[in-house]
């Protein structure tokens, strides 16, 4: 969640209820309206009401880039020319050479169209162009316009961060073709503001580049075609369309019964309680739901969210605002290199790393900022600095998203030339993390506000989250971090928070940037446990008001009479521990307790009176070994120079506190009369014999605490011996495992260094396979069984317009409009476990064979596929040389004037020669696609056809090689044959060309006699 931003939002609506709020008789103050600029000529139209009494204007920012002009002329086309309450404001980064987006847009608008000036309002009803190398902001409905200047954030991501800040929930972005980036960042800003996002669907936009951009950096709430979108503005900006009425007339959220079933149903399906976020915020992101689904009442939203299990999802993860930005706050981290970083790293050892939790750490900027900081602090030690950066999130898909450490390029907007250089590498659609900050840096799904913390922390960043929690979960938010942080640790929170709930628990290190340190205090207030909060209920009627009032009045009354009775009737008494303890007096104890000298103690048998020990002692351990009530009665206590008989009752309690359980300790004085040193005895009663029961009386006592005494030191006893047996006992287990934990701990050695060099072994496989990937000039693409993909070549990305952010995104939502359905072929080759090919062409007529290979896994389980596409224009091309070379060749031996055969590797007859024909009297249809052997019966010996094929195997020539032949239609003839083996393409059978030669009448010629040869290498001598 992102921190609060504090600007001054521009009131865009004005309802009839702030009028109804003055009391009658008076005129309601006039409410600032929408006014055409002086000069501007804007219509009247600026100071008309909606029915209902609700005026207002909706701001659309729209971003394209160089190849949009066609997408921004068809959304200005389809706008209404009158009655509406869009003002439009064109942000266009054209490639240089390209016309100005102005002339396009007054040729294409139906509305006016002007150029944005400074001193310009923004009016409903206009289209408005932003000038070339310039950037625009707003003041309220004010337009600033500025040079654009060299380097820095795009014109498009300044504007719209500034339309969230200024208008909120009044502000509409939209991003349509083009390349780059632009606007990205700035669009996650207004949605996050309550705004309303659209992107031109990427499968449809000539330039996906910037939309898939937008919707990768998580801003967009809908993507859809031109015309969708247009018919979404034309609709929000229709007179008559009002936003979420409820939230202006309906019931207040304290007490609405419908939000508090929308909180439980959350609850129950997403294991979050929201109902201790502040309401406003609430308010805030149910409205946008509401408006986005059209729903004007809660109740009615309510239905949608039962009707629809995914839309609470959807509102869910509205509620997680996923919005945060790199080095937010320079000054905060200027600060921490100032009075945090060389406090943790002062004769800090190598082996005790820092630890850094960021709760609520969104997409992760703030956590790698952090890991930045470190590093540049640290310098040349950064490498002997262990460091462990947690961020922890609610959002899983933000949690991942910050695990890749993938960024749009208008990160440059927080981020400076100098670091994106030596922290960050250039991918596809943005710039990643560089491993070296990634490592340090750990991501986890994790609840602050419910789960058990991480520990032994010495810093904590928290400036996304707690600005959304109402004080009573602040509280205990910061009993957490208290509880997490090491003695020494510091907590960062944002601008907008502080410790005022529980100002005991941390000190002030920097009041400006909200840098506080861990204060000693005891943990005893931190529990995991959290109240459920209670249901809002509606008001109570005057009478039942009336009548809890009197109740309250009636147990204050009683109470006080309680606390005079107790005060001045009830038996004296304390409360003591386990270790007798005085942990609460009640009533006048002076007659039977006083401090004792020396040393200051609360211990009940030092501060007895004299004579009270023996009988306390013996009452107490009654109590404790029985567990019931214990009593002595007529205990001689001496007060100063008198003597008087108290009765003690030792109750044991059973509430317990954390130190053991506890027993009430009630001193009353005896019913037997008192017995005063200088006193004459009682009439009846001599002196003598009183002072016998007396003695007998604490004789009996002491008898019986001395046997106490006797036994409790035999049980003692009887424990140490058990106890000592049990000590050897463990003893002996404890050098067992010993043993086992040094077995163990050299078996995890072991464990660690094989991941190690598996590690290795993976990076270096991955850095090949990635270098592989770069070098192949084919479009492939790896998918998974569920078509999501893994990786892919650059030239995919040139093909299909692919991004390093689409990896883990299904192919079918990024392949280009025109190709076949990749679905069922890639389900066809996982099914068969076998290649398939079908021949496919893209939207621009060009032909391809779409190739899917399933790919196994080492355990022979097929996961996924390989898709690779092949120019089918570059077959047809090879094929059409083949067959003019095939053409050729017919022409040659066409045209040649020697009897020639050409055999393919099985000796069958491609081709012959006009002359070889007409010699033999035999026509080329004929022969074509023969076995030699087949041609005559005197071709069909064995010896001719060994001599042919040891040419082809031997890599030899026959030459001038002689036979007698008896043929069918030119009767016996003597043949001199020639054979050279033509050499073929790798996996193909070599090839033969024939010389044939009638030879009938000849004389051999002695000098060449026939047989093989070895074949000359062309260009031999």
């Amino acid at each position: 969640m992102p921190e609060h931003k504090k600007s001054r939002r521009t009131q865009l609506r004005a309802t009839a209820q702030s009028d109804a709020a003055h009391p009658p008789g008076r005129a309601a103050a006039p409410r600032r309206a929408l006014e055409p600029s002086r000069g501007a000529g804007a219509s009247s139209r600026a100071g008309e009401q909606h029915p209902g009494g609700e005026q207002r204007c909706l701001v659309v920012g729209v971003v394209a880039a160089a190849g949009g002009r066609g997408a921004v002329a068809e959304l200005l086309r389809r706008l209404p020319s009158r009655d509406t309450w869009l003002s439009l404001v064109l942000i266009y980064n054209a490639d240089p050479g390209e016309t100005p987006l102005l002339e396009l847009a007054m040729q294409s608008s139906p509305l006016p169209v002007a150029e944005l000036r400074s001193g310009t309002r923004l009016m409903p009803g206009y289209v408005q162009v932003l000038p070339p190398d310039a950037r625009a902001t707003l003041d309220g409905v004010t337009v600033e316009v500025a040079p654009r200047g060299d380097g820095g954030p795009s014109p498009a991501d300044i504007f719209l961060r500034s339309l969230a800040s200024e208008l909120g929930s009044s502000a509409v972005a939209v991003a349509l073709s083009g390349a780059g980036s632009d606007g990205a960042v700035g669009m996650k800003d207004v949605k996050a503001e309550g705004g309303v996002t659209f992107a031109e669907d990427p499968r449809t936009a000539d330039r996906p580049a910037l939309p898939r951009n937008a919707i990768a950096a998580g801003g967009i709430d809908f993507i859809l075609g031109v015309e969708e979108i247009a018919a979404e503005l034309v609709r929000m900006g229709r007179p008559g369309h009002a936003l979420a009425p409820w939230l202006t007339q309906g019931p207040s959220l304290g007490v609405d019964p419908v939000l508090g079933k929308l909180f439980r149903l959350l609850h129950a399906t997403v294991g979050v309680d929201f109902s201790h976020y502040k309401k406003n915020t609430l308010k805030r992101r149910i409205q946008r739901r509401m408006t986005l689904h059209r729903i004007g009442s809660l109740q009615e939203y309510l239905d949608h969210v039962q009707a629809h299990p995914g839309e609470i999802e959807a509102l869910y993860q509205d509620l997680l605002i996923k919005v945060t930005t790199f080095f937010r706050d320079p000054g905060a981290f200027a600060a921490l290199k100032t009075h945090v970083l060389p406090v943790l790293m002062h004769n800090r050892p190598h082996d005790s790393p820092v630890r850094v939790w960021v709760p609520g750490c969104s997409t992760g900027e703030e956590v790698y900022s952090l890991a930045i900081s470190l590093l540049e602090f640290l310098e040349a030690d950064a490498s002997d600095s262990a460091v462990q950066i947690f961020g922890t999130d609610l959002s899983e898909a933000a949690i991942e998203q910050a695990r890749a450490g993938i960024y749009v390029e208008g990160l440059s907007v927080d981020v400076s030339p100098s670091r994106l250089r030596r922290f960050f590498v250039r991918v596809q659609g943005g710039f990643q993390v560089n491993r070296s900050v990634r490592d340090l840096c750990v991501f986890s799904r994790h609840d602050a506000t419910t789960a058990p913390p991480l520990s032994k922390l010495d810093l904590i960043s928290c400036r996304n989250l707690m600005i959304y929690l109402e004080p009573s979960l602040q509280r205990r938010l910061l009993h957490t971090f208290h509880h997490a942080l090491k003695p020494t640790g510091f907590l960062l929170l944002g601008s907008s928070e502080s410790i005022s709930t529980v100002p005991d628990l941390f000190g002030i290190v920097d009041r400006t940037h909200r840098i506080f340190c861990k204060r000693a205090a005891p943990d005893a207030a931190y529990s995991l446990g959290l109240a459920a909060p209670a249901q809002p209920s509606a008001p109570a009627p005057m009478a039942e008001k009336q009548r809890y009032s009197e109740g309250l009045g009636m147990d204050a009354v009683r109470s006080e009479a309680d606390a005079i009775v107790m005060t001045h009737y009830a038996p004296a008494g304390v409360v003591v521990d386990e270790d007798m303890q005085i942990v609460q007096f009640r009533g006048k104890t002076g007659p039977y307790l006083e401090p004792a000298p020396g040393d200051a103690s609360l211990h009940l048998f030092k501060m007895a009176r004299e004579g009270l020990l023996l009988g306390l002692r013996a009452a107490i351990d009654a109590a404790m070994s029985s567990w019931t009530m214990a009593r002595k009665e007529q205990i001689k206590v001496r007060l100063g120079e008198k003597l008087r008989y108290v009765d003690i009752e030792v109750w044991p309690l059973k509430v317990r506190l954390p130190q053991g359980r506890c027993f009430l300790v009630v001193f009353s004085d005896s019913g037997a009369a008192r017995l005063d040193a200088g006193s004459d005895p009682p009439q009846g009663a001599p002196q003598k014999d009183l002072e016998i029961v007396q003695l007998r009386r604490e004789l009996v006592t002491t008898r019986e605490y001395l046997q106490s005494i006797i036994d409790e030191l035999e049980a003692t006893n009887e424990e140490l011996f058990a106890s000592n047996d049990e000590l050897h006992r463990m003893n002996d287990a404890l050098e067992a495992s010993r043993e086992e934990l040094r077995s163990a701990n050299q078996e995890l050695a072991t464990i660690n260094e094989e991941l190690h060099s598996s590690n290795v072994t993976l990076g270096f496989a991955n850095d090949d396979l990635r270098d592989l990937l770069a070098s192949v000039n084919i479009p492939m693409v790896m998918v998974d069984a569920d078509l999501r993909i893994r990786r892919f070549t650059g030239a995919a990305d040139r093909l299909l317009g692919l991004a390093a952010s689409d990896v883990g995104r299904s192919i079918l939502d990024v392949k280009p409009r025109g190709w076949a359905d990749i679905a069922p072929i890639v389900a066809e080759a996982l099914a068969t476990r076998s290649t398939v090919e079908r021949q496919v062409e893209d939207r621009d007529g060009r032909s391809y064979v779409m190739r899917v290979r399933p790919s196994p896994t080492a355990g022979n389980e097929v996961d996924g596929a390989v898709i690779c596409w092949l120019e089918g224009d570059a077959l047809r091309r090879a094929a059409r040389e083949i067959a003019g070379a095939r053409g050729r060749i017919s022409a040659v031996f066409e045209v040649l004037r020697h009897p020639f055969l050409l055999l393919d590797g099985e000796l069958r007859i491609r081709t012959a020669t006009r002359r070889y024909c007409d010699m033999f009297m035999i026509s080329l249809g004929d022969l074509e696609g023969l076995p030699i052997s087949a041609i005559d019966a005197g071709w069909n010996t064995p010896q001719i056809e060994q001599r042919l094929r040891d040419v082809l195997h031997r890599s030899a020539s026959l030459i001038d090689f002689r036979f007698e032949a008896v043929l069918a239609r030119v009767g016996r003839k003597t043949l001199s044959i020639s054979a050279f083996r033509l050499q073929a393409d790798e996996g193909e059978l070599p090839a033969l060309l024939l010389v044939v030669e009638d030879r009938t009448g000849v004389e051999k010629d002695d000098a060449a006699p026939p047989g093989l040869r070895p074949a000359r290498r062309a260009g031999a001598d």
